[in-house]
């Protein structure tokens, strides 16, 4: 697998918002070297004859679970909560690119 370098880790960290120091960016390199060095060897795992599951468990459930009665707030008494209001949603601030 490629190698993350830092400039990756630097971009990635820009476009989350987050300021990390020379120092973090290259903590988390080696980080990410040693977790794909362990995928490499995940990879190398011969499963030729290993049937694919959707479960890992022979589980079947057979019960149910009970009912509670939820209390759900109407929209106007959460609306009338909320600090800024737009069409009849709550207006926050954008926190992505």
């Amino acid at each position: 697998m490629a190698r993350i370098t830092t400039e990756d880790l630097r971009l990635l960290a820009n476009n989350i918002m987050l300021d990390l120091k020379d120092e973090e960016l290259e903590k988390l390199s080696k980080e990410f070297d040693v977790i794909l060095q362990q995928m490499d060897l995940v990879q190398k795992i011969d499963t030729t004859d290993v049937r694919s599951m959707h479960f890992p468990f022979e589980l079947t459930v057979d019960y149910l679970r009970e009912d509670d009665e939820i209390v759900v707030a109407s929209q106007s008494e959460i609306l009338a909560a909320a600090p800024k209001i737009t069409n009849d949603y709550i207006a926050i601030n954008k926190v992505v690119k």
